[in-house]
């Protein structure tokens, strides 16, 4: 509890250094750490992270595999019958709703935006349905700012290492934008996704193999045993 209590209040300079040896460490323990979407354009990963909405990466990669050749612009989609687009993605979940937001998005592309996806984050949650991270992961992926998109990976890991109190994803945010060195921005939700979902497991985290144990306030979530974790 002491150690939580410290970490929690230290300094913000303190708080930079260890984010610091985290980063190093994460990135020793995951090279190949990047966005598991796969895409090759803003439009292709702004329509990519539409459908990753409470779905698995590995599964939206397999329906954007077809979709991205049939759906070549923005000016596609829009045009499109809403029924066939819905047919198109009908494996993902809530395929209506997800190929309405699509559709509704690439529409204001079309009208506002030239048939371009903007490259500020002003105009991108200016679209519907797209919110801070949305328009953080597309400025920091396909466009190449450096931005911190907090999804569950970020959010659970930053709140774990101390790096925030808070639980609203704007918030945490805010918060890590002072921490975190500008360069790495990108880098370091690469590195806390692929962490997260290899070692920080939700339900069950693999402490006794984490690099970063003694860099954390929670070092004891599970036991130590030479045990195979299941998860």
């Amino acid at each position: 509890m002491a150690r939580t209590s410290t970490v929690k209040s230290a300094p913000p300079e303190d708080r930079k250094r260890r984010l610091g040896k985290i980063i190093e460490k994460l990135n020793r323990a995951h090279p190949d750490a990047k966005l598991d979407l796969n895409f090759s354009n803003p439009l292709e990963l702004l329509v990519a992270l539409i459908l990753a909405a409470q779905a698995r990466d590995d599964l939206v990669n397999q329906i954007t595999a077809d979709v991205f050749k049939k759906y070549r612009s923005a000016e596609d989609y829009a045009r499109a019958s809403l029924s066939k687009l819905e047919e198109d993605l009908r494996r993902i979940n809530f395929y209506r709703n997800k190929a309405r937001s699509v559709q509704n998005c690439c529409k204001e592309i079309v009208a506002r935006f030239q048939r371009k996806v903007p490259e500020n984050l002003d105009d991108l949650l200016a679209l519907p349905g797209v919110g801070r991270k949305t328009a953080n992961i597309v400025l920091g992926n396909a466009f190449g700012k450096q931005t911190i998109g907090v999804d569950t990976h970020v959010m659970r890991l930053s709140q774990r290492l101390g790096l925030t109190s808070n639980t609203d994803a704007d918030k945490i945010e805010f918060d890590l934008i002072p921490l975190v060195p500008e360069k790495l921005r990108v880098r370091f939700c690469h590195l806390l996704q692929y962490h997260g979902r290899r070692v920080c497991l939700a339900k069950k985290p693999r402490c006794p193999e984490c690099v970063i144990n003694s860099l954390c306030p929670y070092p004891d979530k599970t036991k130590a045993s030479h045990e195979p974790n299941k998860d």
